[in-house]
């Protein structure tokens, strides 16, 4: 289904049009902004969850989040388009606080504005008390009849996830703390948890713990066999069956890119029907066979349940996945006037279609680290 996000003058990004669907590369030198545009999202959520000065201190801070090449009259914007809704946020420091400015519409139709010097929000025409929460949760508990467009709107980011900085070590030496939870954490912390509660939950469930099993065996076909779930106090570890051995390995003793592979399976498990998730740098452990079997793994479940999964890589394995669709590979270089720009824009597609891509980003045809001028 995908989405429209447009961003100006937040971090390392200047100006961002993109509206990726389905499985999608994003690449670059280090320090272009790949990391930051997959966490667009992710701030709006911390948000619409915890308010903007909360969401500003999670990204780093007031002094941290505006691009340092804007211009003192260069708002910092966030446009977010799911379906038929869209939420713009203007955030704005006005000493000492942070204050957002925020607009939601149903197909271009105003329903509910907020800015600072409006005493009141408005809500389809009235005023309401303002708050610390976003506009886009008050309008969901004002309006007097459920929105299916703002309601798909506010799901949508709130089940959006980034994975990155996978705390592997924690789940090798403590496991997972016992928790009722049935989604992955950004950090992977809960994997235990979440994999054991799928597999003793609903239906529904099920299918998720099936499809991260058997993700794995396609992975590592002679590695992978079984998981089992062992229970001591308040946390959940495994024991992991592999072919060839007599006896079952613990987590501390589980080979690096198998634990790796069962995060990102799990992460895109936990993906709602039409949601999104981003992966920062998914290659990272992996042995080449393991990464195009799971970038077909992935691919097979974003289209049965129509996911947007977002990738960031360096992987000259995995650009060469997409050599038959630069139209889902995204370069990040900020010397265009957007970013990111579509590989089959930023390259003739004629000209692609002669090369793998992984050998092209590896000689700098795009994504360029650039040097220093002498």
């Amino acid at each position: 289904m995908g989405f429209t996000l447009e961003v100006d003058n937040y971090r390392a990004l200047r100006k961002v049009r993109w509206n990726p669907s389905g499985v999608c590369a994003v690449t670059g030198a280090n320090g272009s902004g790949k990391t930051t545009l997959l966490s667009v999202i992710e701030f709006l959520r911390h948000f619409l969850q915890r308010g903007i000065k909360s969401a500003t201190t999670l990204a780093g801070g007031t002094a941290s989040i505006r691009n340092q090449q804007a211009g003192p009259d260069d708002d910092i914007l966030f446009r977010l388009r799911f379906g038929d809704g869209t939420w713009t946020v203007v955030p704005t420091l006005m000493a000492p606080d942070l204050v957002a400015g925020e607009v939601l519409k149903v197909r271009d139709s105003l329903v509910a504005e907020w800015g600072p010097g409006m005493k009141m929000i408005r809500v389809n025409g009235r005023e309401f008390q303002t708050s610390d929460n976003s506009i886009l949760e008050r309008t969901k508990g004002i309006l007097e009849e459920p929105n299916p467009e703002i309601d798909a709107l506010f799901n949508f980011v709130l089940g959006y996830r980034l994975y990155r900085d996978l705390r592997i070590v924690d789940l090798r030496t403590t496991g997972s703390l016992v928790t009722s939870d049935t989604e992955l954490e950004s950090s992977g912390a809960n994997a235990f948890s979440v994999l054991r509660n799928w597999r003793a939950g609903r239906r529904e469930h099920d299918e998720r713990f099936r499809f991260v099993h058997n993700g794995l065996r396609e992975c590592f076909p002679e590695l992978f066999d079984d998981i089992e779930f062992l229970s001591a106090g308040q946390t959940v570890t495994v024991r992991l069956f592999l072919r060839g051995l007599t006896e079952p390995v613990h987590a501390f003793a589980a080979p690096h890119g198998l634990l790796v592979a069962l995060l990102h399976l799990c992460a895109v498990a936990s993906a709602p029907d039409k949601g999104a998730v981003a992966i920062d740098e998914p290659e990272n452990g992996l042995h080449p066979f393991a990464i195009r079997t799971l970038l077909e793994v992935i691919r097979s479940r974003a289209a049965r349940k129509e996911l947007t999964v977002l990738l960031s890589t360096h992987s000259p394995v995995l650009l060469n996945e997409f050599n038959t669709d630069p139209s889902r590979v995204y370069v990040m270089e900020p010397a265009h006037g957007r970013v990111p720009v579509p590989l089959s824009e930023h390259s003739d597609p004629a000209w692609l279609s002669h090369f793998a891509l992984g050998d092209l980003y590896s000689n700098q045809e795009f994504g360029a680290q650039q040097r220093p001028p002498p």
